[in-house]
């Protein structure tokens, strides 16, 4: 008998089909994208949450702002009523600008209008307050913008005579006891402000 011997024939072969190439290209480009997805979301989360930081921290900034004029409002004296007036939109007093906010001015005090202007901002509008009578035509209005995207800002005064209450405006003689600011911001914000409320600190002198 003879025997056969053959080196190459018999064995298993080696390698991969067209099919379980095509297979495995598939599997690969479905892991990428998820992976590209993932790093995608991530990205975008950490780019929210930056932002919603930043909007925190102006969020505190007009906060300390708002209750350092509302505490520093010109309560007058024997002889002058205090000049506040304000409604549900809008308010005017005088106060202490905050430090630095005037550096170049001979004085940090000033008559103040707090609204919201018609591109929906939060606006100080302001021109500096002296005791003496002006000579010359009047200063032209500073306008400081504390913060955009702002739907409405609501205000409020608690008068402390009589049964005590809020009320939409303010033209008595004397200085509210405390003054609420609620900001209603823009629906593409997402977020939602608390209520601002403050106590005029000066005394009369």
């Amino acid at each position: 008998m003879m025997r056969a011997d053959r080196k190459h024939g018999g064995g298993s072969q080696s390698g991969f089909t067209l099919l379980e190439v095509l297979v495995s290209l598939v599997v690969l480009a479905l892991i990428m994208l998820g992976l590209t997805q993932g790093l995608r979301f991530g990205i975008l989360a950490f780019r929210r949450q930056a932002a919603v930081i930043d909007r925190g921290a102006d969020m505190d900034a007009v906060d300390r702002t708002l209750r350092g004029i509302i505490e520093q409002i010109d309560p007058g004296n024997a002889h002058d009523a205090p000049a506040i007036e304000g409604d549900a939109r809008s308010v005017e007093f005088t106060s202490t600008l905050p430090e630095g906010a005037a550096a170049a001015l001979p004085t940090r005090e000033a008559e103040i209008h707090l609204l919201v202007d018609r591109a929906h901002r939060l606006i100080l509008r302001w021109v500096p307050y002296t005791h003496a009578l002006p000579v010359g035509p009047p200063p032209r209005p500073q306008e400081t913008v504390l913060m955009t995207q702002v739907a409405q800002v609501t205000i409020s005064y608690w008068s402390a005579t009589g049964p005590a209450h809020w009320l939409r405006a303010w033209t008595g003689p004397d200085v509210p006891a405390l003054i609420r600011i609620s900001l209603s911001l823009a629906p593409a914000l997402h977020m939602n402000w608390p209520d601002i409320v403050a106590a005029p600190q000066r005394s009369r002198p």
